[in-house]
């Protein structure tokens, strides 16, 4: 398998598993706000997705930064590689800070 093509799989697989933890997301702020089914379960499930659903973001929005940056005309593809793989770690790092700093 190409690369390129195994990039595009892993985005895809990516993108399905981030709308299902939002779908998820979205109705555990509604079990806080409403108080459907149970308040307590829902604030639980709401604050310890926000790091996957984080997570799964930096990994679609650094694969995909590749690729418009290779259609912008970018050519060289391993300083390409090196600066989204240090963007989507820095992105990373900085989730998991803010997830230590501001976590429950």
């Amino acid at each position: 398998m190409k690369p390129s093509l195994a990039l595009k799989t892993i985005d895809r697989i990516v993108v399905w598993i981030l709308l299902a933890l939002f779908l998820v997301f979205m109705v555990s702020g509604y079990m806080i706000t409403r108080g459907f089914l149970n308040r307590y379960y829902g604030f639980l499930l709401h604050t310890r997705l926000d790091l996957p659903i984080m997570v799964f973001f930096v990994i679609h929005i650094a694969i995909n930064v590749r690729y418009v940056l290779m259609r912008r005309g970018v050519a060289d593809r391993k300083p390409l590689d090196v600066a989204v793989l240090i963007v989507g770690v820095a992105l990373f790092a900085f989730i998991v800070y803010l997830d230590q700093f501001f976590g429950l």
